[in-house]
Order: C-alpha cells, then structure tokens, then sequence
C-alpha cells in the first residue's frame, strides 16, 4: 500500500493517450510523468506534461506538441530535441537536464514527499541577446483522475486577493480563459492570445482543485507564475511559471510544489501561503 506520493516516467498509453490520439493530437511523452497519491481511486493517476512548451517571442527551446504548435510562427522553424526522465531516482525522483545548442538549457527536478510533489525549474539564456518573456507551460492533466477531475470548473479555485473563487464561478461556464496574475506585466503569450481574458487579476501564483468527495484535492502552485487556466477537455489546470526575461549568460530558477493532500482548497491555499509568504 502507498504510503506516499510516487512519480513514473510516463508511456503513452491509456486513456488520455487514446483521446489525444483519436483527436490527431499526439505529443512528446519524454518529459511527462505520472503522480499517484494514497488517497486516489484504483487505477487513477495524474499525468504532469511539465514542458508542454518553454519559449520566448522568437523561438521555442522546447515543444513538445507533434506537429509543433504555431506553425505559421514559432513552430515554422523548430527543430524538435527529444528529451526523457533521468528515472534511477524514481518513484522519488525525477530530473532532467536538456541543452538547446545555440539558444540555451531548461532542467527539471521532481521529489516526491508525503503529500506534494516539490518542483525545481530552472532556464539558462546562452544568446548574445536578451531571451524573453519566457512562457513555460507546465500541464497537470486530470483526465485519467475522475474523483479529482473538473471540466466543469466548479471546484477549481484561484485566490482574487480576497478570497479563493472558482473559475466557473466568474464567467458562468468552462470556458478556457487566461487569468493574469499580479506582477506579470499582463503576460499572455501569443499562443494564449485567442483566448479570453479572465474578469479578475488573480493576487497568487497558485490553483486548486477540490475532488468530488471535498475531502482532498490538488493545488499547483509557484513561488511566481503569469497565468491560471484549465482546459475541460484534457482536464488539466495550470499556474504556469513565471521566469520574465533572462539576460544573455543568465539562469532563472522557479520553485513550486504539486500538493495532494486531505482537506479542502481553504486548507490547500493556507499551505500554499506558508510555502510562499512572499507571493500573497
């Protein structure tokens, strides 16, 4: 029986894989995992694709959608560089360290602990120039999760500096709306922009989804990230990190933490806001 969070090297198989693939809509799976807690259903996983896309206005490090996403624009040129897990370490560890000749390097560290899954995200700009706003989208899918899973997103949560709400309860329905955090200079990245906007400015880098039963749930959340989001149909939300500009021969480092714990999102976002005083 487990008596604590474990992490495994994702294969691409399943359900999610199958709806993905019936949708012409495959991806790398190299640099995805899966996330089981003891308090999840038989059979249930959460799958973190932790680099859906790293990139900046001009070109991408890494994207791991196949075909390459923005065909007209960033992906017209992108030369895809496979990358996969360091798993020795695993169901404790994860890491992975990839180098882009010519651009830079992006790595990743997942622990696992009790109840959360702690995230070291770093970035290294190897230009001659300035390389930025960078835009890391970091994808916790719930679609293969049913007690925690929210495509109808009410009971996914972000905090408005007053209190925590749910995206559905702000505009009415699932839609998938970009809600900007404090401190990004408004970043949406071009990729996001044909979405709506969301009505409120969320005040921390942190989401939370409550599961069905209200005794558990899962929030993501950053030490600084740019947008709040879910998509109904991968059931997957985000906090995406926040890494600004990186100047020439500069490296970024975020830290964040997936936590899957007993309680509800009040519980989930005190314990977000004792992680990271420095955010609220």
């Amino acid at each position: 029986m487990k008596t604590a969070v474990e992490l495994q090297q994702y294969a691409w198989q399943g359900a999610y894989a199958r709806m993905r693939s019936a949708h012409h809509a495959d991806h790398d799976s190299g640099l995805c995992c899966t996330v089981d807690a003891p308090w999840m259903g038989a059979g249930e996983q959460l799958i973190i694709r932790s680099s859906e896309i790293v990139g900046y206005p001009e070109a991408y490090l890494y994207d791991d959608h196949l075909p390459p996403a923005e065909p007209d624009g960033r992906g017209k040129s992108y030369h895809h560089t496979p990358f996969r897990w360091d798993s020795a370490g695993a169901p404790a560890r994860l890491y992975a360290d990839c180098p882009i000749e010519g651009q830079g390097r992006f790595s990743l560290e997942l622990q696992a602990q009790e109840d959360f899954v702690d995230i070291r995200l770093s970035l290294r700009n190897d230009l001659a120039s300035s390389m930025g706003p960078i835009d890391w989208h970091f994808c916790v899918i719930g679609f293969e999760c049913p007690s925690l899973a929210n495509p109808e997103l009410e009971r996914t949560f972000l905090f408005d500096g007053q209190q925590l709400r749910t995206l559905r309860s702000m505009t009415g329905s699932n839609r998938t709306d970009m809600y900007i955090i404090a401190g990004t200079d408004d970043f949406i990245p071009e990729v996001h922009l044909p979405f709506a906007t969301g009505p409120v400015e969320a005040q921390a880098s942190v989401v939370i989804v409550q599961d069905c039963s209200g005794s558990y749930c899962a929030a993501l959340g950053f030490d600084h990230a740019y947008n709040i989001f879910s998509n109904h149909g991968n059931r997957c939300f985000h906090a995406d990190p926040y890494f600004a500009t990186v100047a020439p021969g500069e490296e970024v480092w975020r830290h964040g933490r997936l936590y899957l714990m007993q309680g509800t999102a009040e519980d989930a976002f005190q314990r977000y806001r004792n992680d990271f005083t420095t955010q609220i």
